[in-house]
């Protein structure tokens, strides 16, 4: 059997016990292991998939337990074997998986709250930026600030939801300052930053996404002011750049002459 051909043989026998049957020729058994060696191998893989999967979807594990999330862990791995060598990758389908999986149904969104979680893990792993400090900020005249252009740190991210995402996953951190909703209706923006080194979600608003938004398609604050207007008339642009300073997510201003 050619090795390219070997290995695809050996990958679904891992995948499908089934398939073992067609692998079980190519290999050297001189001891009639080889069946129990591969079910080893096989635990094994999905013992990987579910630790990494519990490391990237705290929550969406605490949300449907321990045992049920084992089992979505094995169905997902079969349905998405890892692509890569680095397993913090393994989880990218995992939020469409649940919204389509049988057996999720019942909590229409679990599948939002994993689009979060992903989002928190990549922010996580994402490079660091050094940020835009107030006194520089304070420096400027109005018509200069403006005119300015800002990156956004790397680990920024939103996502919008018809459930409260970003309280589900606040009241699940180990330090919880509010409270899960009584009843998962509310919708919310969520907001992914991560200051000082710590991923943090917070509530964000129709305007302030508009204004980020247009800020990241390298457009000048002044543009990102009027689309925030149009989305959210109350939009506060004084407020909203001391909370951006305070979660770090403005990283480097610049001029249009600037590259």
């Amino acid at each position: 059997m050619p090795l390219e051909a070997l290995q695809q043989s050996f990958a679904d026998a891992l995948l499908e016990q089934a398939r073992v049957s067609a692998l079980l020729p190519a290999l050297a058994d001189p001891d009639g292991r080889a069946t129990e060696r591969l079910a080893l191998y096989r635990g094994n893989l999905v013992a990987a998939w579910q630790k990494a999967l519990a490391s990237t979807y705290p929550v969406v594990r605490a949300i449907v337990g321990e045992e049920f999330f084992d089992a979505l862990a094995r169905e997902y791995g079969r349905a998405h074997p890892s692509a890569s060598g680095d397993l913090n990758r393994f989880g990218e389908r995992f939020a469409a998986f649940v919204a389509a999986f049988e057996h999720t149904q019942s909590l229409p969104y679990l599948p939002d709250v994993a689009a979060l979680e992903w989002l928190v893990h990549r922010a996580h792993y994402a490079a660091d930026a050094a940020s835009v400090v107030r006194t520089r900020i304070a420096a400027l005249l109005p018509h200069e600030l403006l005119a300015l252009r800002f990156d956004l740190h790397p680990a920024c991210a939103w996502t919008d939801s018809h459930y409260p995402v970003a309280t589900i996953w606040r009241a699940h951190q180990p330090e919880a300052d509010c409270a899960l909703p009584d009843a998962p209706v509310a919708g919310e923006i969520a907001l992914v930053v991560r200051p000082r080194w710590k991923v943090e979600v917070v509530a964000s608003s129709p305007g302030e996404i508009a204004a980020l938004q247009t800020l990241r398609e390298d457009q000048p604050l002044q543009a990102a002011i009027e689309v925030a207007l149009d989305a959210e008339p109350a939009f506060d642009l004084a407020r909203m750049l001391v909370r951006w300073l305070d979660l770090g997510v403005l990283v480097r201003m610049r001029t249009s002459l600037d590259t």
